[in-house]
């Protein structure tokens, strides 16, 4: 009924949980299938222990060629009527599959679905919540992204209709928003508001360690979307983007990472933990000036902050105006 498809590379310390969020599933009729995208850790044994463990995961090795080509590969072994995706160092809770199938089952003119997540740092405490309510996913998928990857299951079927070409754009750094647009374009999407998963802050994840590329990336894809749907070619095959970066990315510096999960608490209202995060930062003048706006942006009264975080929210989904 489903395949499971994941990419992998050099995520030695999560990748064995990940995979077992998926054996723990309440649903089980499904496939895993497991790209290893050239890791040059124990990524690899790891794998192939936990296949030798249960004959659903299904383990393959490519020489290192990023995740939007390792993913193009793994969907060449998915069989399922359903695809469902999992990054290597985020968990799936175990109603996940069940949840999402009953719903494409329930809503067959539905192609694509997702739902919510929890936020963990890494020590997978749990910090916040991401889940975007919307009543008109298509609309609103064209300002922000309303899914994460590891929340998401579409219909293999609905990749027939798109153009031909790479399912996963691998010129674009969003490859997976990408997709769910252009299949948005050709089917219909829809959010389930329930927490499916947990999306970890990884520091040396895409979303964090390359940060401004992957904005610039979103730019540019939306840009070709909304000449998509005004019936025009959207430049892709012309496209060249701005080589920044060497294939993968490293860590990012432990204040930025604090910074980031204090961003989470201040949403969440959680302002003492977001200040005792940041404050041994006024030692150094450099990871001060980084800090030090969110610092005192968690002085203001918590229900002022939902307020100010609210209105956000509703931009983000009501307005053409573009929020970093």
């Amino acid at each position: 009924m489903v395949s499971v498809l994941m990419t992998v590379y050099n995520d030695a310390d999560q990748v064995a949980l990940a995979v077992r969020s998926i054996l723990n599933q309440s649903f089980t009729d499904f496939e895993f299938i497991i790209v290893n995208d050239g890791s040059t850790d124990n990524t690899n044994s790891i794998l192939k222990d936990l296949a030798s463990m249960d004959k659903r995961i299904q383990v393959y090795s490519i020489a290192n060629s990023g995740t939007a080509k390792a993913a193009n590969y793994g969907l060449t072994f998915c069989n399922g009527k359903y695809i469902a995706r999992l990054d290597s160092d985020d968990i799936s809770y175990p109603h996940r599959l069940q949840t999402e199938v009953d719903f494409l089952e329930r809503n067959t003119g539905i192609d694509l679905v997702g739902g919510g997540c929890h936020i963990a740092d890494l020590n997978g405490t749990i910090i916040g919540v991401r889940n975007i309510y919307t009543k008109n996913p298509h609309k609103t998928l064209l300002r922000r992204c309303i899914y994460q990857q590891s929340d998401i299951m579409f219909r293999k079927s609905v990749l027939a209709k798109l153009p031909e070409g790479e399912v996963y754009r691998s010129k674009l750094k969003a490859e997976d928003y990408d997709l769910w647009l252009r299949i948005s374009e050709v089917g219909r999407i829809a959010k389930i508001n329930e927490i499916l998963g947990v999306w970890r802050l990884n520091r040396g994840g895409y979303t964090l360690s390359r940060k401004e590329e992957q904005l610039e990336a979103v730019m540019v894809l939306k840009k070709m979307a909304a000449l998509r749907r005004k019936g025009l070619s959207d430049g892709y095959e012309e496209f060249v983007p701005v080589a920044k970066h060497k294939l993968h990315r490293s860590l990012i510096r432990e204040a930025e990472y604090d910074l980031v999960v204090s961003q989470v608490l201040i949403k969440e209202g959680r302002t003492l933990e977001a200040k005792k995060l940041l404050r041994p930062y006024k030692k150094s003048s450099q990871d001060w000036q980084l800090v030090k706006r969110w610092y005192q942006l968690a002085g203001i009264p918590v229900p002022l902050l939902k307020l100010v975080f609210s209105f956000r929210e509703f931009i983000l989904n009501n307005s053409s105006i573009e929020l970093r």
